[in-house]
């Protein structure tokens, strides 16, 4: 056991002499002028919080000096394993079906299975009729975010899907950058085929996972401008396409495939750390083993010992503090009950369902139940969700029970969806509903939207109230202020009529009353036109001083909406520069590519 740092061991130990010098002469100082002026002794307790901080400060010092303990021998795994993540850019992974968008989930999805194999070497490629790798093999975790936040913004309108073609071209990739032709290979696609494709021949040593991402009931393509604005959707033949998730092409690939698994993912699937385990369990024969000589760290036997030390003498040095909030806490009266806060609690069995939704073992039916289970426990937005997924919204479907419409209704309802809510409950009431239950139904849907109603009603009528009041306290306020101020200017014009009485005393004599009453009369009329102008004098001040505190309150107020609005941290000027022209030239590489296929190709031919 040594130190690494030797050469640093005096300056520290000069700088520790010279802290002590410090706070001994620091300290003798301020408790003298305490004895003098205040006549306070010093406490032993006092003491002990000097000599424990500085015996702390000491121990962090020394701990610079890097201590090691003896070289020990270990044997350490070195990962070997290489992944290629196949990402789907056409046209058909716009849509929306899966939110924020199938291409955007994919991107998620990507990132977070990034994070969690650490020390993978993974390369990115991403295809429509061509594939592209936009990330050789790397471990630089920056260099991937930075490349798979390009695909975001990516449009790729009129992209058509070589799906089998890029997965045998990606298996040639590995033979081309590695003298075993072993890996794993992520694709993340919807499975949807609409180039001609071939016929696929998966080596054994490639370990394939496929990750379907979309819904049975699919949804359209939405086509959007450089701005970001939509225009309309796909069509083809007049009407609006529909690309649903083609869940056979995954069963297929995967049965035929040695060490193949697919995964079905939505809004809440996230399977990254399945696909680790998945290619960990395949890859163990991959795995070589080497030793490494390493000399441990032992910083921590000064660390520690000085952190305790440092806050020991904080205790001593605050002890009656910490009595007087100890006695706090022990007294009755320092006890406060707050209530706490809600929690949604669900059913077993709905946590069960919950679990099997995120393996993406749930059928529609299933999933429309546990929307419904959802909406009872009163999680609404992610009962919402399932709804929107999995319900046919268009049109009422008669094998789906009524029950759903009627709850997904009533959650749009609570969420003050209040259109879409009757436009829900107005579909499911002229779609012919009939047997025992039809009734209760539409009984339920009257009650709730007359509960609605209400609702909203008595929030309105609140609101108003509080608007009242609120005006009513301000001119009672202003009525007092009013008040106060006449009756101190009446007070000083009574007080400066006193003194000129006793400063002339010839003038009081004159203006004594006579008896038929004049002189008063005089003199309450200039009273009044006193009186009169403070209160005109008055009122133009509440009026000033009104309007000043208005200009103050709005200035504070456009103070503080400047500074919730200040914009976040930016990065230095080059960096964000060569971030921005790298993801322009990433997509311009890939829309061009397509967009030159699509010249080429027959226009009855698809293209997404």
């Amino acid at each position: 056991m040594n130190f690494l740092r030797l050469e640093f061991a005096p300056g520290i130990a000069l700088a520790f002499m010279l802290l002590i010098f410090l706070v001994l002469w620091m300290e003798g100082r301020f408790f003298k002028m305490v004895k003098t002026y205040w006549f306070y002794k010093r406490s032993w307790a006092s003491f002990i919080s000097s000599f424990l901080f500085l015996c702390g400060m000491g121990l962090l010092l020394f701990s610079l000096l890097d201590i090691r303990g003896p070289e020990e021998k270990i044997k350490t795994e070195a990962p070997t394993e290489r992944t290629i993540i196949l990402i789907d850019t056409s046209a058909s992974m716009l849509a929306e079906d899966v939110k924020p968008s199938r291409l955007q989930k994919a991107v998620l999805i990507a990132k977070h299975y990034a994070r969690k194999a650490a020390g993978h070497q993974i390369a990115v490629v991403v295809f429509a009729e061509i594939q592209k790798k936009i990330v050789p093999f790397t471990n630089d975790l920056d260099l991937i975010d930075a490349r798979l936040e390009t695909l975001k913004n990516l449009k790729n309108n009129y992209g058509s899907s070589a799906l089998s073609v890029a997965i045998q071209e990606s298996i040639q990739y590995f033979k081309e950058t590695g003298n075993e032709g072993r890996g794993n290979l992520l694709v993340l696609t919807d499975g949807e085929e609409t180039s001609e494709g071939v016929k696929l021949n998966i080596p054994e040593d490639i370990n394939l996972a496929l990750v379907g991402i979309g819904t049975e009931q699919g949804g359209r393509i939405p086509l959007d401008d450089g701005r970001g604005l939509r225009y309309g959707y796909k069509k083809s033949s007049g009407k609006d396409v529909v690309t649903k998730l083609n869940e056979t092409f995954f069963q297929k690939t995967a049965s035929d495939v040695p060490s193949g698994k697919y995964w079905i993912a939505n809004s809440y699937t996230l399977p990254s750390d399945e696909i680790v385990e998945f290619f960990r369990g395949e890859m163990q024969k991959g795995q070589n083993q080497q030793d490494m000589t390493i000399r441990p760290v032992l910083m921590e036997w000064f660390v520690l010992p000085a952190i305790g030390l440092l806050i020991l003498s904080y205790v001593f040095k605050a002890a009656g503090v910490f009595t007087l909030g100890l006695l706090l806490c022990l007294s009755p009266v320092a006890w406060s009950q707050e209530e706490e806060e809600k929690k949604i609690e669900y059913s077993p069995e709905t946590i069960q369902q919950l679990e099997q939704l995120q393996k993406g073992r749930l059928s529609q039916l299933e999933k429309i139940k546990l929307a419904d289970d959802l909406q009872k426990a009163g999680a609404y937005d992610e009962s919402l969700q399932l709804y929107q997924e999995n319900l046919p919204i268009d049109k009422i479907d008669k094998v789906i029970p009524p029950e759903a419409y009627l709850n997904y209704g009533t959650s749009l309802l609570k969420k003050d969806k209040t259109a879409e809510g009757l436009q829900i409950y107005n579909q499911l009431a002229h779609s012919g509903l009939d047997g025992e239950g039809a009734d209760k139904i539409r009984e339920t849907m009257k009650k709730n939207t007359m509960s609605h109603f209400r609702k909203k009603e008595e929030e309105k009528k609140k609101k108003e109230q509080e608007k009242k009041d609120k005006e009513k306290n301000k001119d009672q306020n202003k009525d007092q202020k009013n008040e106060e101020d006449k009756g101190q200017d009446s007070k000083n014009s009574n007080q400066q009529g006193e003194n000129k009485g006793q400063g002339e005393p010839g003038k009081n004599q004159q203006q004594k009353p006579s008896k038929d009453g004049k002189q008063d009369d005089k003199k309450d009329e200039s009273g009044k036109d006193k009186k009169d102008k403070g209160d005109e004098g008055d009122k133009e001040k509440d009026k000033k001083g009104g309007d000043k505190g208005d200009e103050k309150k709005s200035d504070a107020g456009d103070e503080g909406e400047q500074k919730k609005n200040l914009p976040p941290r930016k990065l230095p000027a080059k960096l964000k520069q060569l971030m921005s022209d790298d993801r322009q030239l990433q997509m311009k590489v890939i829309e061009n590519g397509t967009k030159e296929l699509n010249q080429r190709k027959n226009r009855n031919s698809k293209d997404w």
